[in-house]
């Protein structure tokens, strides 16, 4: 049993069963392509791949069983500042450090207890913790596809 949830975790981190592969939903994204956006009311790729970093650090946070501030992050770093688009590298960054959560997340299911109660989640069990991290990062990566589809890029 643990092994087929591993397994089928690890699908979706990879776009197996949710909806895309992370990899193929910003491949090819620029700087200048990622700040691209349909009107005001809506992110950019950049603005949807800084949102998925922040809170896949914050899930790992809570998976290592340290506290997070939940508050902190929805109100305060959600969302990238001005200041970060300003120098183009810090995209180049960011994907980085997407991907390589990806593989942090591949890593921790080998690792963690998946049934070990998180105090810092409701003493929900981790495996909870994946289940969230897959689902946000589907939904984001849609709205990703989307704007992409919707810009031409």
């Amino acid at each position: 049993m643990k092994e087929s949830l591993i397994k089928a975790l690890t699908n979706g981190l990879h776009g197996i069963n949710t909806h895309i592969d992370p990899k193929k939903a910003i491949d090819g994204l620029t700087s200048t392509t990622a700040k691209l956006t349909l009107e005001n009311e809506f992110h950019s790729c950049w603005d949807l791949i800084h949102h998925m970093v922040v809170w896949q650090e914050a899930i790992f946070e809570t998976i290592r069983g340290n506290k997070v501030d939940w508050r902190k992050i929805s109100e305060e770093n959600n969302w990238p500042s001005m200041q970060f688009y300003e120098d183009d590298t810090n995209f180049d960054k960011l994907v980085e450090k997407f991907l390589a959560g990806i593989k942090i997340a591949e890593e921790f299911l080998k690792e963690v207890d998946l049934h070990k109660p998180m105090p810092g989640w409701s003493d929900e069990p981790t495996f909870q913790a994946f289940i969230v991290l897959l689902q946000h990062n589907s939904y984001h990566l849609g709205q990703l596809i989307t704007v992409r589809r919707t810009l031409n890029i």
